[in-house]
Order: C-alpha cells, then structure tokens, then sequence
C-alpha cells in the first residue's frame, strides 16, 4: 500500500492505493493557514484512509506547493506561515505515534502531476497545472527535463485587459473564478465566459510554446473540466498568434487528482 498526500493552497487531498495503483481510498480536508491547524486535523482524518494492516504500507509520498531541497520542505507561496522544515518534522511525528516508520518522500505538486499525466508521450511535454496559482512540469519521453526544476510559468508576466500581472493572477482557476462571481470554475457554461477562459490561457501560452517548443501539452487542475468548452476558441487564438499550428493540447486524465497518482508512482519507484 502507498499513501499519497497533496497539500494546495486551499485544500490537501489524501490517499491510499494499492500496490498496482488502485485508488482504494480517497477523502479532502481544508490546507489551514496556520500550520499547527493543519496537522491536527491530518491527524484526526489520517485514520480514516490507513488500511487495517499497517504494516502493507510501503511509503507515503507528500506533495509540497513550495521549494524542496533534499527532499526537505522549505517554503509554501501559498501557505507563507508554514514552516516547512517544522512541519516534516510534525508529519513524522504523527505517523510514528500510529506505529507507521516508512520512507515519507517530498515533492514539488506539479512534478508529480506531471510525472503522471505525461509519462506515455514521447518528445517534450509542458505540464501546466490551474489551480489556486499556476505550476507545471517539462517531461522529456516520459521522465522530468532538468529545466523542470526551474520552471514556473505562474509567474510569467503578461498583459491582460490594460494590467500587467502574473499570469496566474490572470488565468489561474481561483482567478477565473473571481472572474464569474465565485463561480464553481467546473460549472462555467455560458460561451462568453468559455471564451474568455481561452483569452485568459492564451496570453501564456503563446510564450511558452515559442520558447520551449513542446510536441504536445497537457492542462490539469479544476477548470479543466470544461475544457471541451474552450477548446476550439483556444487553438484558433494560438493559431491566429503563432502564425504557425500549436501543439496539440490534451485535458489531464484526471484533472484534479494527478498529483495523487503521481506521488503513488514517484513512491513506488523509490522502494521497488
């Protein structure tokens, strides 16, 4: 058994999974600002996915929204109040105090979305992940490209509607959803505000596209969900800017779970 654990900067997801990669178990609890918060309610819903022979459990990989160096924690963008060093400790702790003294492995939340949805394409593939901000990944025949470590097309800066911003404050879903009145982003409908998703994808991607020149790309996080919705519009505004025909762009598998499966995969290459 595997457990995997997400932490956003609004939500953490946790999760058990077969030895094969089977989703056995699956709940979501709130990502508290304040850290001590955090922990405890982990600790309050942790014994809710363990499976009753805890010994079956062979490493527990945690996703981190921050900088990671050795495998350790360090700051959270979005959770500024977190220590990460504290809080690898804290997680250690808890998991000792329920007899479970695994491997516990840290990763970058987009590097293992990415490690997922991108491990079959061959040639180069940008992740790109919306959700409260903008992460993404470089995979290169299915593993992560050097460049990957350095990559944060968040913070590209671009221009939108007269304002110059961090791409992410245009075109993330939490700024999405700001957008439509705190609209549920996977509940978006109407075309002129798909449309206007497309606008808002558009202005980064055009970027990207010119300075990695990705064989494909894949687009993960809430707002995916509709991506039928703003496809065409989307690859008529990348045409019309490129002057040239983009990549083709896929919907992740499993838009707002990749990162669980790939911390399952990421903690099962580390102990097999």
């Amino acid at each position: 058994m595997y457990i995997a654990i997400d932490i956003g900067g609004t939500k953490t997801l946790l999760a058990l999974f077969s030895k094969n990669g089977r989703l056995k178990k699956r709940l979501k609890m709130k990502s508290w600002q304040e850290p001590e918060k955090w922990v405890k309610e982990l600790g309050k819903n942790l014994s809710r996915i363990l499976p009753l022979r805890k010994k079956s459990i062979k490493a527990i990989t945690i996703s981190y929204p921050g900088v990671l160096e050795n495998n350790t924690p360090k700051k959270a963008v979005n959770l500024p109040l977190w220590d990460g060093k504290k809080i690898a400790e804290d997680v250690k702790n808890l998991f000792s105090s329920k007899k479970i003294t695994v491997p516990i492995f840290y990763k970058n939340d987009a590097d293992l979305g990415a490690l997922y949805e991108c491990r079959n394409f061959s040639g180069k593939t940008l992740y790109l992940t919306f959700g409260t901000g903008i992460g993404g990944g470089i995979v290169k025949n299915g593993k992560l490209a050097k460049e990957s470590a350095d990559f944060e097309p968040g913070h590209l800066k671009k221009t939108y509607r007269g304002k110059r911003l961090d791409w992410e404050k245009i075109s993330s879903s939490k700024a999405i959803r700001a957008a439509n009145n705190d609209l549920d982003v996977r509940k978006i409908s109407e075309k002129s505000a798909l449309d206007d998703v497309a606008c808002r994808f558009s202005v980064g991607l055009v970027n990207l596209i010119k300075e990695h020149g990705p064989d494909q790309i894949v687009l993960s996080g809430p707002i995916i969900e509709v991506f039928p919705g703003f496809k065409d519009t989307l690859n008529r505004l990348l045409e019309t800017n490129l002057k040239f025909d983009p990549p083709k762009i896929y919907p992740a598998k499993h838009p707002q779970e990749s990162v669980i499966y790939g911390a399952y995969l990421y903690g099962k290459s580390k102990t097999s």
